[in-house]
């Protein structure tokens, strides 16, 4: 006769006790914001320093509080704000390229989204890459992106960047591209695989 296993009340309730503890613990440890509460972050105007936020918002969790394509009509200066932290000595005075990749060109390493463009300038590949993100591809050059995120001093700042690019490389401009979600593996589970 084969048994069956049973929970039963009791053990029911000590699970959904436990699983209600650790949502509680877990949005306690994710910081002042939630992945999921894109009212929270980000915020237009936001003068947090860019490597403080991607320390307060989870992977997945930063939005461009701007809609780009209103910015770009709106700010004339918009490739000023590009320029202002050095971004032009290595991607050009107008993204198209020097002697790292064209931001015009489609081509996405690290995927599209704002929460990988945010972290990528911010902390640089090198650093994005220890946290469990995955590169996708490499282009002609094989340097590393290097971290910005103490040049830029304020989120706003950078989400106007991040503008900038999109108005020069929507994503949707270059298909099949289009959206690429940036690959995470929590370091821990990336040496599991590793195993």
């Amino acid at each position: 006769m084969k048994q069956g296993f049973s929970f039963g009340a009791p053990k029911i309730a000590f699970v959904a006790v436990a699983l209600g503890i650790l949502g509680i613990v877990g949005l306690v440890s994710a910081g002042s914001y939630a992945a999921t509460d894109e009212k929270t972050c980000c915020e237009k105007g936001d003068q947090t320093p860019p490597l403080e936020l991607v320390k307060q918002v989870p992977p997945g969790g930063l939005h461009n509080p701007y809609d780009w394509k209103e910015l770009a009509k709106e700010d004339p200066d918009l490739v000023k704000k590009f320029r202002l932290p050095g971004c032009n000595e290595c991607h050009g005075g107008t993204g198209g390229g020097g002697f790292c990749p064209a931001l015009t060109q489609g081509v996405w390493f690290w995927g599209n989204t704002d929460d990988v463009l945010f972290r990528l300038i911010s902390e640089g590949s090198a650093e994005i890459e220890k946290q469990g993100f995955v590169r996708y591809q490499y282009g002609t050059v094989h340097a590393p992106m290097p971290p910005m995120g103490h040049t830029i001093k304020t989120a706003d700042h950078l989400w106007h960047i991040i503008s900038f690019i999109r108005s020069i490389n929507p994503p949707d401009a270059n298909p099949p591209e289009k959206v690429i979600p940036g690959k995470f593996v929590p370091p821990a589970d990336a040496d599991k695989k590793a195993e």
